[in-house]
């Protein structure tokens, strides 16, 4: 259960196909960053979001494992709104933008496969999130990039779109500029905002080194048993 733009909801149906893919490419690159003897490489996945690339590769698939588990069941709780979480939203759906890239891409060169894989999901998501929404003109649908689009600007705002309907914003991209200020000039700046006090201030589990592995066959299991 996730505290979402739309409210308290478990992403389903489409919506929850295209955030399992990504999430499931995801661990495996970051698993691919980590010895077997548990030391990180130094170079890993970049996503371009500093306060996510900031953590470790074994931080990381903590944070997915816990995103992963709000976002896609039913649990008692619904997961606090921090930086560290919204980053870790916000990166999926980067990670869903560089595969549609890498798909553009590689389409004139296709010869086997889908070649349309990624836009085909990111459309079936967004098609059936304007279905779910009353009284949405048809001008949303048809605002829509095509199937065999190679415009990337026009996928990124779908995207952009997607990530909105669980984001509430994007604060978390201001967690630079709160860390070194003053406590009370911080305090001040996040009351005008309307920041929680604990926003920024949350840290990332470091999963004990036998436990990285084990927490990434946890959210593989998770994501691979949505229907694709």
């Amino acid at each position: 259960m996730w505290h979402t733009s739309r409210g308290d909801r478990t992403l389903g149906g489409k919506e929850a196909i295209l955030i399992c893919r990504a999430v499931d490419e995801m661990v495996l690159a970051l698993l691919m960053h980590i010895h077997d003897e548990f030391e990180e490489e130094a170079n890993d996945c970049s996503s371009g979001i500093p306060i996510y690339d900031a953590c470790s590769p074994s931080q990381r698939i903590g944070l997915l494992n816990k995103v992963a588990l709000h976002l896609l069941t039913e649990t008692t709780d619904v997961l606090p709104l921090t930086a560290l979480v919204d980053a870790t939203i916000a990166a999926v759906f980067v990670e869903v933008r560089d595969q549609v890239a890498i798909e553009i891409g590689l389409t004139e060169n296709s010869d086997q496969g889908d070649p349309f894989f990624w836009r085909r999901m990111v459309l079936e998501s967004h098609r059936s999130s304007i279905d779910e929404r009353p009284n949405t003109e048809d001008e949303e649908q048809s605002a829509l990039p095509l199937l065999d689009s190679d415009q990337l600007e026009a996928w990124e705002k779908s995207i952009d779109e997607l990530a909105d309907l669980i984001l509430w914003d994007r604060d978390f991209e201001m967690a630079d500029t709160f860390m070194d200020l003053d406590p009370k000039v911080s305090k001040h700046r996040r009351r005008l905002l309307g920041i929680d006090d604990h926003y920024f201030s949350a840290v990332a589990n470091d999963p004990y080194p036998d436990m990285v592995f084990q927490l990434a066959s946890e959210t593989r299991k998770l994501v691979r048993a949505k229907p694709r």
